[in-house]
């Protein structure tokens, strides 16, 4: 028989169509042969229906000509994934919008974009009396893509390893509120996996007419409103106003939305964002360094308007300027001068050698709405306390430092180098972190700024910390194992690759090897092919 859970079994069909008067009735007048023959032929029928209807769904998916991968391969655990060159977490997530958009406009079902909650995720709603075609093509979808389905309200997860062609898949989609497909993506190395933590949400509203206007009613809160006029007109968005995940260039494909929800939210960072890479070593592992971190702001930071390349020694041969990229000439101690770089815009992220980016980050990570930064906190402690940066903090300031600061990525306003600067405080001697034998304390700049504009109202500590590792440290190897299996530290900062200790160890080796795993996808500020080898980077100063 059918699936007594699916919208059209044959259970919910004969309680459809035969009143519950009569259903009892027949209970007690009708023979159990009959009633269990009647049935199985009404079963029969509704399957072979069902099997019609999702050949035309699976005929009109396949005419559509939806994107596909280069090839398939399977998963670590076990589920098929589809390979992409130069994949990315926003390219994951366009193809999983373009794919089920496409298929609900080959179904001819109306949808709209709903800024979720969650915006790692792209939510879409439909009509609640669409839900069986909904269901339909999704599911030829499904087995034209590979991917999966699960119920997300009510929650059950116990189909994420069913494909979602399989009809047991769909078992709860009878009293879902929302499901949720994703696909499970990777590059053609299979280090970097994308989708498990992302995936298209389809929300199921429903029409209130209890009042005079007729609206449309969300089965969940989302970020603007819950109902809406069912007049609402359409209006084209972008991606990233739905998510802060997304690239914010405005020639990629806009998606639907709704004119009620085309307003400006309260996590919105509508200023521009740029980058600054610090370049101290002209090295093999500190070239590793710099080219890890361009793609780890290529991977997570889509929406870094501008990457400026601080030279402090000779840049590398494949480090190519353009319109995203720039290279400046500098001296040793620069970054205490980074008010000063031509076209910088006001907000920017600092990353100095060995700084990277782990998973992916929004604007809103480093920046509130009013233009404020939120430097991460370090630990505290007495070595801190006495450290020279905490007396020129003071000097500058006129408050006491109560807290550090972490390594990483730390975001920095030019206002607030300019008025440090006009204070008249002398800039701190700067520790090269990569022949440091030990992880260091709060980096100086890091400190006296971010204390500086906190007492100016400039800044607002807080964030997550910083998984800072140094290359000596025994047992390197399993940490950044670690690392790479679990892919969950937003940041990640590396030290003492140019120390004896760490090459005689094998240290740099691990790291550098660690970088080409974890960033395996080349990005799009490299002018040069990927090398091929690691082993002169292992062992030169």
């Amino acid at each position: 028989m059918s699936d007594p859970t699916s919208m059209s079994s044959a259970a919910n069909v004969y309680k459809r169509l035969v009143p519950q008067p009569v259903r009892s009735a027949a209970a007690t007048t009708v023979p159990v042969g009959v009633r269990r023959k009647v049935k199985r032929r009404l079963a029969r029928t509704l399957s072979r229906r069902e099997a019609r209807l999702h050949r035309r769904a699976l005929r009109r998916v396949r005419r559509a000509g939806l994107g596909g991968s280069e090839r398939r391969t399977q998963a670590p655990d076990g589920r098929v994934g589809h390979v992409h060159g130069g994949l990315t977490p926003d390219l994951a997530r366009r193809l999983d919008h373009d794919l089920v958009t496409q298929a609900l406009d080959a179904a001819e079902i109306p949808w709209f974009a709903v800024p979720a909650l969650d915006d790692r995720r792209i939510c879409l709603a439909v009509d609640l009396k669409d839900k069986g075609a909904v269901r339909r093509v999704l599911r030829a979808l499904l087995e034209d893509h590979t991917g999966y389905v699960v119920c997300v309200s009510p929650a059950h997860n116990d189909t994420r390893e069913l494909p979602g062609s399989h009809v047991r898949a769909w078992k709860h989609y009878g009293r879902a509120k929302v499901i949720r497909l994703t696909w499970l993506r990777t590059d053609p190395t299979e280090n970097l996996w994308v989708g498990e933590d992302q995936g298209i949400e389809i929300e199921f509203w429903s029409t209130n007419t209890d009042l005079a206007t007729e609206r449309l009613v969300g089965p969940r809160p989302n970020r603007v409103q819950r109902a809406v006029p069912s007049d609402a007109p359409g209006v084209e968005i972008g991606l990233d106003r739905l998510s802060g995940y997304c690239d914010i260039d405005g020639d990629l494909e806009p998606t639907v939305t709704l004119e009620n929800f085309d307003v400006l939210r309260l996590e919105e960072i509508t200023f521009p964002v740029d980058a600054v890479l610090l370049w101290q070593h002209a090295t093999p592992w500190g070239e590793e360094l710099l080219r890890a971190a361009l793609r780890s702001l290529h991977q997570y930071a889509p929406w870094v308007d501008v990457v400026h390349v601080v030279a402090e020694a000779s840049p590398p041969d494949w480090l190519v300027a353009d319109d995203r990229l720039t290279v400046v000439r500098a001296r040793p101690g620069s970054e205490w001068h980074l008010s000063q770089l031509p076209d910088l815009a006001e907000h920017f992220l600092l990353l100095r050698p060995g700084a990277l980016l782990g998973r992916p980050v929004r604007p809103f990570d480093y920046f509130t709405p009013n233009g404020a930064t939120r430097p991460r906190r370090g630990p505290w402690n007495a070595q801190e306390s006495f450290a020279p940066w905490t007396r020129t903090a003071y000097s500058a300031a006129g408050r006491v430092v109560a807290h550090g600061y972490a390594h990483g990525p730390q975001p920095h306003r030019v206002e607030t180098l300019t008025r440090l600067a006009a204070t008249g405080v002398a800039p701190l001697p700067l520790d090269d972190a990569q022949w440091l034998p030990a992880v260091p304390g709060t980096h100086p700049l890091d400190g006296v700024v971010h204390h500086f504009a906190h007492t100016a109202g400039l800044a607002d500590p807080s964030g997550e910390a910083t998984v800072a590792l140094h290359a000596a440290l025994p047992g390197i190897a399993d940490h950044l194992q670690r690392l790479l299996v679990r892919r969950d530290s937003q940041h990640i900062q590396l030290f003492g690759l140019g120390t004896d200790e760490a090459r005689a160890r094998g240290g740099t080796k691990a790291v550098t090897s660690f970088l080409h795993r974890y960033f395996p996808v080349p990005s799009i500020f490299e002018g040069g092919q990927d090398p091929d080898g690691h082993d002169e980077a292992d062992n030169q100063p």
